[in-house]
């Protein structure tokens, strides 16, 4: 019988839910480029280059508490 381990990055999302607001502000973020792909061209490239920043902050933050967990053990 094989015992399947949570993935790390869902391991720790879980144990730090801060990080996952922070993926779904990055998430909201692009929907709101989109959104204003619609409507105006003008906003379409900030929004989806502060989505892009935005992940990746999120991304950053999370990769930090992975290696933050993998120490502590």
């Amino acid at each position: 019988m094989s015992v399947e381990r949570p993935e790390p990055m869902k391991q720790t999302l879980k144990q730090h839910p801060k990080l996952l607001i922070l993926f779904f502000v990055s998430f909201g973020i692009g929907l709101l480029g989109i959104y204003l792909a619609f409507i105006d061209s003008v906003y379409t490239m900030s929004a989806v280059i502060a989505s892009l920043f935005a992940f990746g902050f999120a991304l950053q933050r999370t990769a930090k508490y992975m290696q933050r967990d993998e120490e502590k053990k």
